[in-house]
């Protein structure tokens, strides 16, 4: 019924403006167990590397994105692991120790694999400029001389595999495959167990007792 009179009308508006109004529930994003591991992982690798006095610790580059994530994706065309995501929201690579006689990048763990920006990655995926290219539908994350460690695109799960260039210097060899995860817990505990900094070499050095009990010690050399 229309109202008729004055205070009719200042009733209907009273009415409505004391309505509530429904909103939209807030957005939750979905659990992601390997994400939140490898965040973790993270976080006990750059406490480790601050124990140890490692000069990486302090040249960490700051992570990127989501939206720059988004946009590496569409440019490549494949979707990048849930787990590379968050090692690249963590870590975006490293910034360069500059020393007297050199210039050299801080390694990540055992073995000297230096990490990645990702605009470093892309590029070595893409076969731009100097440095071993990653084989398709991979992403490098880090690299050494000529060996790189990069996981597989096209899918959630975040599975790595060190590539190795042939002696012939035309093709690749794969080596160990592992979950991303993995590979970064077995540097953590190594780290924590039985690892030597040496500060001239910005590199490790592990004891080979304590790699008998590690799981996958393969994975530091």
């Amino acid at each position: 019924m229309t109202p008729n009179t004055p205070l009719d009308r200042l009733r209907v508006v009273r009415a409505v403006r004391g309505a509530v109004v429904p909103t939209a529930a807030p957005h939750v994003p979905a659990p992601d167990p390997e994400a939140d591991r490898i965040t973790g992982i993270v976080t006990r690798l750059r406490a480790q590397w601050t124990r140890c006095g490692a000069d990486i610790a302090s040249h960490l580059r700051p992570g990127v994105s989501e939206a720059h994530l988004d946009a590496v994706e569409r440019q490549m065309g494949l979707l990048i692991p849930r787990g590379a995501r968050a090692w690249w929201r963590a870590v975006d690579g490293v910034d360069p120790v500059r020393t007297t006689f050199r210039t050299s990048a801080p390694t990540v763990g055992p073995g000297g694999w230096v990490p990645l920006t990702l605009e470093e990655a892309v590029r070595r995926a893409s076969g731009q400029g100097p440095g071993l290219t990653a084989p398709p539908a991979l992403l490098p994350l880090f690299a050494r001389d000529e060996e790189l460690i990069a996981v597989r695109l096209g899918s959630s799960r975040s599975v790595v595999e060190q590539i190795v260039l042939a002696e012939d210097g035309e093709g690749y060899q794969h080596s160990w495959r592992v979950g991303l995860d993995e590979l970064l817990s077995t540097w953590a505990d190594s780290l924590l167990a039985a690892v030597h900094w040496l500060p001239d070499a910005h590199d490790w050095v592990t004891d080979p007792f304590a790699l008998q009990a590690l799981p996958r010690a393969e994975l530091l050399d």
